[in-house]
């Protein structure tokens, strides 16, 4: 392939998430643990309500709301906005990574499913990094979320790029596969050392 766009996933990827730190903070409302809370909310349809969220579907405080309304959780949306937002911790090894691509002039793009309190939040937190990308699609605001096809497209057309010019790095197989199903390259993420070896093995090199 001539020189491909890279498009990076954010969540495992870019950096790491863990829904217990938010979990955990609103849990403490209800004398409970995160996990916990995380335990009860998965089969009230928890699931649904984020994807609605992160598709842009309804706004962060439906959202809000309805996260309390399953749980019988009372929160300000302020108080829910501050719990939910603070669940990211760097991958320095992914972050020098893309430091030095972006050196070597490949086009970068990040692609997540997500929302606008974590975007908001990791937009603040990890700005440097974030910097070196020439494009940020997010899914609430084009309107579709990993695996859809939509997405997928929305990335290669941010990157100026046929799709079998664009490599997809994810750390979710089912993402990897949509994306290959879309007609892009996919590559899982699970180390960083891998995604190195798997960029090379496709002459992808960092300056």
């Amino acid at each position: 392939m001539k020189r491909p766009a890279l498009i990076f996933d954010f969540g495992n990827v870019v950096a790491h998430f863990d829904y217990r730190k938010a979990a955990g903070r609103l849990g403490i409302k209800l004398g409970i643990s995160g996990e916990e809370l995380l335990e009860r909310l998965r089969p009230l349809g928890f699931s649904d309500l984020l994807k609605s969220y992160e598709s842009g579907k309804i706004s962060a405080e439906q959202f809000s709301e309805g996260v309390g309304r399953l749980i019988g959780l009372e929160v300000t949306h302020d108080e829910f906005s501050v719990a939910w937002a603070d669940i990211f911790t760097a991958n320095p090894s992914v972050a020098e990574l893309i430091a030095g691509l972006k050196g070597a002039g490949y086009t970068l793009v990040l692609g997540s499913n997500t929302n606008d309190l974590h975007a908001a939040q990791f937009r603040r937190q990890f700005a440097e990094t974030l910097g070196h990308f020439d494009r940020l699609v997010l899914s609430y605001e084009v309107g579709h979320i990993k695996p859809s096809a939509a997405f997928y497209l929305a990335c290669a057309e941010a990157a100026g790029a046929e799709p079998g010019d664009c490599v997809f790095i994810d750390d979710l197989a089912e993402n990897v596969d949509g994306a290959r199903a879309a007609g892009l390259v996919g590559l899982l993420y699970t180390t960083t050392e891998t995604l190195r070896a798997d960029l090379a093995a496709l002459g992808v090199e960092p300056s």
